[in-house]
């Protein structure tokens, strides 16, 4: 294996715990911000988002329920039912990595299967007791996000310093536990002039457009600005020359860009911002729908009117300044995923101090629109400023606490078919310790977390991947993708 760049590790180093408020990216930028948990005054700033940008002729879209049946998006949020201020939500966050579940606003429409795998000898092993392994597959320096695209099944990976890369088919690993000979990357699409470095700038995301023919990527400008730019597929090429901004947005400070970008099985495009940056919401842009940071957002990226992009028929703030917000209240979602079974939303959104968390809105609840996921008036499930509780408050799935790491880096719920076991787990884990688990939801709403007994290189968990077959990937900012594998049975 090639040594790790230094200098990457770095910048990946800022990127996530900078994201978690215990590291230098809380006090890089314009904002500085402290630690004391206590919300500040600081005024709000100005962000942008270009007017011409958005077409008056959104497209009708329905929410498509589990089995195939179609719903359509509910009107208003739901209202959390946890608005007692006496009685904190959920259960108390633990340090077992078992307990730490709030059940409030968290009802789920999939339960996660309790599928089990058959060892050598015949004996049905449950998912506690399946061994796990982590096949490397390809040594990229800064590798930030993987997608796949549809129709032909390869797999891209995108790295910080702006680079896209295409994996070659046939990875796997040599005798010495390295990439195997004829396993190397081939680099498609540079966009590296174009991009911002240092802090917790670069490129972010990658997704496809369903068909597969245009490829989307979410990055930092040379101005340090939030930018998604769409570009067409000519065979396996992106075709950089041809890209258009799509969505463009002013960042107020370096850090919190979030970044995740994804097509939900309504045909939409979703990115994830974060809260513009600095520490405890300086910048008050958390409890605001009207601005399109700290928010989760929804648009049709081909409209009829082909201008731009479209707001989609059932977005919650349609008739607000910032119509493409479809939840709100985010720090730093860093990686969402839909669960390509159920239609699920979950969200890592990464804590400030003391609580990383997990969010589920539920396909068979239209994906709670409008939903407030707390931030800064709740860190996780505890308070952490203000004493408001809003009925569209959405509580965690899941929280746990600093003691067990520093930053959460979002998965995917398995759906493939090589861990028979691992089937209906969210799959995520822990930038700081590197270690991947797997989070087992009941239907009252409950998780128990489960580690998987894997792990990459501390403080490099920068991101998780899905194939077109549902396998899952870890990518590791020592400069590897892994591919997350059953272990060979013991003797």
């Amino acid at each position: 294996m090639k040594p790790v760049r230094t200098a990457v590790l770095v910048a990946v180093g800022v990127l996530l715990v900078g994201g978690c408020g215990v590291g230098l990216g809380d006090q890089d930028g314009a904002a500085g911000g402290g630690q004391d948990g206590a919300p500040s005054d600081a005024p709000r700033a100005e962000v942008t988002v270009p007017s011409a940008l958005r077409t008056a002729d959104p497209r009708v879209s329905s929410v498509p329920a589990p089995g195939g049946a179609e719903i359509a998006p509910a009107s208003t949020a739901a209202a959390s039912a946890a608005d007692d201020e006496s009685r904190p939500p959920g259960t108390a966050v633990g340090t077992d990595g078992t307990d730490g579940a709030s059940t409030a606003g968290a009802a789920s429409g999939s339960t996660a299967s309790q599928t089990s795998a058959p060892s050598a000898d015949g004996e049905v092993l449950s998912l506690a007791e399946t061994r796990f392994e982590l096949a490397p597959v390809a040594e990229i320096d800064a590798p930030i996000a993987l997608a796949a695209q549809p129709g032909t099944g390869q797999r891209y990976v995108a790295t910080l310093t702006g680079q896209v890369w295409l994996l070659d088919p046939a990875d796997g690993r040599d005798d010495d536990g390295g990439v195997a000979a004829g396993a190397a990357p081939q680099l498609v699409a540079d966009i590296g002039s174009r991009v911002s470095q240092g802090c917790e700038n670069g490129l972010l995301g990658i997704t496809f457009s369903p068909d597969g023919e245009q490829i989307y990527l979410s990055y930092t400008d040379t101005a340090r600005n939030s930018r998604i730019a769409v570009m067409p597929i000519a065979g396996e090429i992106p075709q950089t020359g041809s890209s258009r901004i799509l969505l463009a947005l002013d960042q107020p400070a370096c850090n919190h860009n979030g970044g995740g970008v994804a097509f939900g099985p309504d045909g939409n495009l979703w990115i994830g911002f974060g809260d513009g940056g600095g520490a405890n919401d300086v910048y008050g842009q958390g409890q605001d729908s009207d601005t399109l940071l700290g928010a989760m957002l929804r648009i049709d990226p081909d409209p009829p009117s082909g201008r731009g992009y479209g707001i989609p028929a059932g977005n919650p703030f349609s008739s607000a300044s910032a119509p493409e917000v479809w939840a709100y209240g985010a720090r730093n979602p860093w990686r969402f995923s839909f669960d390509r079974l159920t239609g699920d939303l979950w969200i890592a959104d990464v804590g400030q101090n003391r609580i990383e968390e997990v969010h589920v809105l539920p396909a068979a609840e239209g994906w709670l629109p409008g939903a407030n996921l707390g931030w800064p008036l709740f860190e996780g499930n505890e308070r952490f400023g203000g004493s408001e509780t809003p009925p569209d408050l959405v509580f965690p799935a899941y929280t746990y606490t600093h003691n067990e790491g520093c930053s959460v880096t979002g998965g995917y719920v398995y759906r493939g078919s090589a861990i028979a076991a691992l089937e209906g787990t969210y799959v995520f884990g822990d930038y700081c310790t590197g270690d991947l688990w797997g989070l087992v939801r009941s239907t009252d709403g409950t998780a128990e977390r489960i580690d998987l007994g894997v792990s990459v290189p501390r403080n490099t968990l920068v991101s998780f991947g899905e194939d077109a077959d549902g396998e899952l990937y870890a990518l590791s900012a020592a400069g590897i993708v892994f591919r997350l594998a059953a272990a060979p049975a013991t003797p």
